[in-house]
């Protein structure tokens, strides 16, 4: 075998990328681009619409395009149907499917430079390259009219069309030269393919009678197997089945069943080269391109029968393409995310309020264990009443400040505009003044909003739970106030006993994620999302569930003599991924339902989210994560890098164009173990003044349209003179009244910063 040289020096790094995108142009059509490094050749799945390219080294751009584009017309051009009656399967079949790939190469070819006129120039100069580096095995070799004609055609259509070597042919062959030029349908292809494969048995049978051997004879391995396999083919035409033979893999198969034409199945022969027909690979899930090492589709050897004998070219350009594989490349991963069913998944504020019901009416309450459960009640009932009335001055700033940004915003969308109608007080200033017209202000409409917040419900945000959801509370009083609709949602791994049910073999009967047989498809972890309050409720039910909430956030954040509440509402891990799988649907479900033109989806967490599969993905240069619906691709970085959720995060916001708002919440006093990962080395600086006077840094680039970093234990001032002595001076009086201010400013930062958001 020829060893291959690398390609010229004109060779650049190729970004699979652009080509992932110049594939989807050219196809018309929003197909999965996949980059494998365990596939020898490049192939199409007609019917799965993937295009798979393997992972080449020192590619050539103009060869990267051949080869894209030679793929993506076998996806505009050739069915996944029809050829199998002419192929069918067992011995025989491979170097009937090799003159059936070469007469379709040459049509799809030319169709797909007739409608992509720019890529003939990439087409002539990588089948140039690819000559000079004797992929076909030309170099010292006379190509003669006594060569193989489906060879000599072969390389016709691709090195002669470009002037790289002079093809001969007879006045009788000739004919074949212009048909295969002309060929239209893939019935044309079909019909020429076989008239092609008849005559070169002929041929054979011809040169066999000549030589005195017979049909079955021994020769070389090449000659000898295709001579047994054309003769034992012949009634194989007439009836497409096979009697008494074995398949290539050895198993006896009396009847021509297994992988049968008639399944529009291949018998394992497919994908044989990077200009295979596609045909071909119409599996039904993929999942056969990647077993045992990758090596898949025809073994050369069935249809080499020596220089210039029938396949020697194509076997050539085959295997000469396979050097160019990079073998040492890690592995590709795809990963695709799943479909969440909603209803397996959210505990609604009506069903919350229910388990509530239940749980205070259990008939094994103890006198002892129902009188703690009221006493711990009534004092956050008490407490939170006296929050929220120390808070209805803080909330009635929010909204001056937020009415006060709208006016301003709605200003800068004022217009002055001339009606047309003389103004009769101001008409007669005609003879110095041209504006003597009524005029109309015109104020462009602007744009609403809702808010969608997800709160992090996990264990370790016990110390800063009941900070956090004062400050929600706010936020959502605030919302009240101006009439703007909002949803909150607390993730957590605490999954509802209905959530859960199973059936007599402990298999889940509600599954959270709609079932699939793609392995490629991530699982999440079992988790639930509970709706603690929400703009739909009437007064009442919103009241009660503002003071539920707070007696879960007192309860769960004490760490000694934690109250008692229903189980479900118990702190566990970070599902937050899996919050952002259901947000795909319930962002849109939202917008819909309250016909906001602007969704502000809020995660507020203290930490990462587990992965669902895709996040440390160790030994792969690439981790891909596919979204099904919009059929894009999301590269994941490093697996150190904790990019899952960032992947995700981009999903949500280009499916529903939502406002994503990150709240992390930091106890740490310093922000300098913040640095890499959140803030640069020369951002550092401001990080750290903003920190100490704001008690948050924004940060760009995680996901979010914006990152709050922000202190987790912020309590949320409201009084600035409660501390002072009776006595105080009035220096002491002043300064804890400016600094008592500035604590309000700082100790609300979540809702806040949600008012600015919002009101712009």
């Amino acid at each position: 075998m020829v060893q291959y040289t690398h390609m010229m020096n004109q060779t650049t790094t190729v970004k699979s990328s652009s080509k992932d995108i110049l594939a989807k142009c050219m196809a018309v059509e929003d197909i999965t681009v996949e980059h494998r490094a365990n596939v020898p050749t490049a192939y199409f799945d007609t019917k799965n619409r993937v295009l798979c390219l393997p992972i080449w080294q020192d590619m050539t751009n103009e060869v990267y395009d051949m080869l894209v584009g030679h793929e993506v017309s076998h996806a505009l051009h050739t069915p996944a149907e029809g050829w199998q009656d002419f192929v069918g399967d067992g011995k025989g079949s491979s170097i009937r499917h090799m003159f059936l790939n070469i007469v379709e190469d040459a049509r799809i070819e030319r169709l797909i430079k007739d409608k992509f006129p720019g890529i003939r120039r990439d087409f002539a100069s990588a089948y140039k390259t690819l000559h000079t580096q004797d992929l076909f095995e030309l170099k010292d070799r006379t190509i003669a009219v006594t060569d193989e004609l489906i060879d000599r055609l072969n390389l016709h259509f691709k090195v002669g069309l470009f002037g790289l070597e002079q093809i001969p042919f007879a006045d009788d062959e000739k004919q074949y030269v212009t048909r295969m030029a002309n060929t239209v349908t893939f019935e044309d292809v079909v019909a020429l393919a076989k008239e092609l494969y008849e005559k070169h048995i002929d041929e054979l049978e011809d040169e066999e009678e000549e030589s005195g051997q017979e049909s079955g004879g021994s020769g070389e391995s090449g000659d000898g197997e295709e001579q047994q396999g054309s003769q034992g083919n012949s009634e194989n035409e007439q009836d497409g089945s096979q009697s008494g033979s074995s398949d290539e893999d050895g198993d006896q198969d009396g009847n021509g069943s297994g992988d049968s034409d008639e399944s529009g199945e291949d018998s394992g022969q497919s994908q044989d080269d990077d200009t295979d027909d596609g045909e071909s690979a119409d599996s039904e899930d993929g999942e056969s391109q990647e077993s045992g090492d990758g090596q898949q589709g025809l073994d050369y050897d069935d249809y080499q029968e020596g220089v210039g004998q029938a396949g020697s070219s194509q076997n050539s350009f085959e295997q000469g393409v396979n050097e160019l594989r990079d073998t040492s490349s890690g592995s590709y991963a795809y990963h695709t995310i799943p479909t969440m069913k909603l209803e397996n998944c959210v505990i609604d504020y009506k069903q919350v309020a229910s388990i509530w019901n239940k749980f205070e009416n259990e008939d094994d309450w103890s006198q002892i264990r129902y009188q703690d459960y009221t006493e711990k009640q009534d004092a956050t009932n008490t407490e939170c009443r006296e929050f929220l009335q120390r808070t209805k001055s803080t909330v009635a700033q929010m909204v001056q400040h937020f009415q006060m940004k709208q006016a301003a915003h709605a200003d800068k969308r004022t217009d002055i505009a001339k009606t047309g109608v003389l103004d009769t007080v101001n008409m007669i200033n005609y003879r110095w003044s041209e504006d003597i017209f009524l005029k109309n202000e015109v104020h462009a409409d602007g744009k609403n909003h809702g808010i969608v917040m997800y709160l992090d419900w996990s264990g370790s945000m016990t110390s800063i739970l009941k900070d956090t959801v004062e400050q929600l509370i706010i936020l959502t009083e605030f919302c009240q106030k101006v009439n703007i609709p909002f949803d909150v949602y607390a993730f957590s791994s605490k999954s509802h006993p209905s959530l859960n049910e199973q059936d007599e073999n402990g298999k889940s009967i509600n599954h959270q994620y709609e079932e699939h047989a793609d392995q490629s498809t991530m699982d999440p972890h079992r988790f639930s999302l509970v709706q603690y309050l929400s703009s739909d409720m009437k007064t009442r039910e919103y009241k009660q569930a503002v003071q539920q909430l707070y007696y879960l956030a007192v309860g769960n954040s004490s760490y000694y003599g934690r109250s008692r509440f229903p189980e479900e509402f118990g702190m566990g891990c970070t599902p937050l991924n899996e919050a952002i799988m259901c947000a795909l649907q319930q962002v849109p479900a939202f917008q819909e339902k309250h016909g906001v033109q602007i969704v502000n989806t809020v995660f507020l967490t203290d930490g990462d989210g587990h992965s669902m599969g895709a996040y440390g993905t160790w030994g792969s240069d690439k981790t891909i994560v596919h979204d099904p619906k919009t059929r894009k691709d999301y590269q994941l970085g490093t697996a150190t890098s904790t990019p899952e959720t960032k992947a995700y995060l981009q999903i949500l916001q280009e499916r529903t164009g939502s406002n994503l708002i990150g709240i992390r919440l930091y106890e740490n006093k310093s922000v300098k173990n913040l640095r890499y990962r959140y803030i640069k080395d020369e951002d550092m600086k401001d990080a750290v003044k903003s920190w100490k006077k704001n008690n948050f840094i924004a940060v760009d680039g995680q996901g979010y349209d914006k990152l709050f970093i922000v202190r987790g234990n912020l309590q949320v001032e409201t009084e600035a003179l409660d501390n002072l002595d009776d006595d105080a001076s009035y220096a002491k009086i002043k300064n804890a009244f400016m600094k008592g201010s500035n604590n309000q400013k700082s100790s609300r930062v979540i809702a806040t910063q949600m008012v600015d958001i919002i009101a712009a």
